[in-house]
């Protein structure tokens, strides 16, 4: 029997292996390998971490604070101090000493060419007005574009959710609108794969029935404004002599005749009265390429709704030029919001000419198809990584927020910055942790409540350039 007491071998391997961490965080190490960013690594950080926030937040009050608290003083002694005592109510864990409330952001870059929309606003009440809300997954789900729509619509009218694609992949959270559909449909968009080159529609996607196909669209109670519909328009291409069936409300099937040819065509059904439901029902296989719906309430303001996951934005670029411009003569779009930036951000690479000369040429594209339509970029947020035991703002935000700046310039549009209206550099962490919550804690998405704020802070700012505009 072995005597030998082996209690201190465990304890002289991890203290050798700390030694060897502690030489090694000595190395000064960052490149990729095989696509994976190797960096160097600091076992002392959490140690470190205390003094490096203490000079971050005094660089964060000097620079972002001092400033408009003065200023504030001159013009409004009572608000200052508001302002003041907000400023020196700090919490202690993962604070960024910004409130959670946001800051006024005002629309840089050109916006004289707002107005193509703000002309139309001014006619809404007679006419039509739609808005192009393309983006990632930030807006999935009809996040912030939901919000937008339902204080739009109370100002300058309209009642509908506008666009729903075919086949959609946000349907287990998508709250305004309850969307379901067969399984037998065979689908291409530009945040998949389309191996067999089908022309992609407005929203990047199309859908082809396998026979028997359909799909249903049902309001919710979710958005006063949403509750109902008076007109559906169902968009497609290339169809087959051949019908489709519809039904409101579980009532009558009902019978329609398809257009033929490759262009797009517009569908319009009506119900006898306002309807909550519709069933579209595709019998023959391959009969044409269905893009999407609109469900609509006549006159007043639209905001489609176009997210296209764990995309960049570049690849609007695929949507031809013909489809944009089929797709015009009946959304005459007067203002296109583009927000993306989470998808580029997260790469390893923090050089971003592609992505600068890419958007330049979507922003292009879009222009020549509708060429009498405003355009706002909605910047990148702010997206946190974690340093020891603290939450910052990933760097390469900064630099992505200033390519952003750039794109806008020299597309000659506008731009809403998103990550100054938030609060800046290290917001983030201040959003997740508040309360109630207004962001998860994967320190990038915002949920529903961080999504409103969201829309209300760019509302905003729209609604005070429409203000000078009037």
């Amino acid at each position: 029997m072995n005597s030998e007491n082996n209690i201190q071998k465990p304890l002289s391997l991890i203290l050798l292996v700390i030694v060897i961490l502690y030489l090694i965080s000595f190395i000064n190490v960052n490149y990729d390998l095989a696509g994976i960013n190797i960096r160097q690594i600091d076992i002392f950080s959490d140690i470190k971490i205390e003094q490096e926030n203490k000079e971050l937040n005094n660089n964060i009050i000097n620079q972002q604070y001092e400033q408009p608290v003065l200023s504030a003083a001159l013009l409004n002694p009572f608000a200052s101090l508001n302002n003041l005592f907000g400023l020196l109510n700090l919490e202690n864990e993962n604070s960024s000493l910004l409130s959670i409330q946001g800051v006024k952001t005002p629309l840089i870059g050109n916006t004289k060419q707002l107005s193509f929309f703000f002309d139309a606003l001014k006619n809404s009440k007679t006419k039509s007005v739609r808005i192009a809300h393309y983006g990632d997954s930030a807006i999935e789900g009809d996040l912030i574009t939901a919000d937008l729509r339902e204080e739009l619509q109370k100002k300058f009218g309209g009642n509908g959710v506008g666009w729903l694609g075919i086949v959609s992949q946000d349907i287990t959270f998508r709250t305004i609108t309850k969307h379901s559909f067969s399984v037998n449909w065979e689908n291409a968009a530009l945040y998949t794969n389309n191996p067999k080159g089908y022309p992609l529609g407005i929203s990047g996607e199309v859908a082809i029935p396998k026979g028997n196909a359909w799909v249903q669209y049902e309001t919710t109670r979710a958005r006063r404004s949403l509750k109902d519909f008076s007109v559906v328009k169902l968009y497609y291409a290339n169809a087959k002599n051949s019908q489709i069936f519809y039904s409101f409300d579980g009532g009558a099937k009902q019978s329609v005749q398809l257009k033929t040819g490759s262009s797009v065509q517009e569908l319009v059904i009506k119900p006898a009265g306002r309807a909550k439901v519709i069933k579209l029902e595709f019998p023959v296989a391959d009969q044409a390429h269905f893009y999407g719906v609109s469900l609509e309430n006549e006159t007043g303001l639209y905001i489609d709704n176009l997210p296209l996951r764990g995309n960049t934005g570049v690849d609007i670029g695929q949507i031809s030029q013909t489809m944009l411009k089929e797709f015009a003569k009946y959304f005459d779009y007067k203002l296109i919001i583009l927000e993306f930036g989470l998808n580029i951000a997260g790469s390893s690479k923090t050089d971003y000419s592609w992505y600068e000369r890419e958007m330049l040429k979507v922003i292009n594209h879009l222009k020549q198809a509708f060429p009498r339509t405003s355009i706002i970029m909605i910047s990148v947020h702010d997206k946190s990584m974690k340093k020891g035991s603290n939450f910052v703002t990933d760097p390469a935000i900064l630099k992505l927020l200033e390519t952003q700046k750039n794109i806008a310039k020299q597309a000659d549009v506008a731009l809403w910055s998103m990550f100054d209206a938030m609060g800046g550099e290290n917001s983030m962490p201040k959003w997740v942790n508040a309360n109630p919550p207004l962001a998860f804690k994967d320190y990038i998405h915002f949920n529903d409540q961080g999504a409103a704020k969201i829309a209300q802070l760019f509302l905003e700012s729209l609604l005070t350039e429409f203000s000078k505009y009037k």
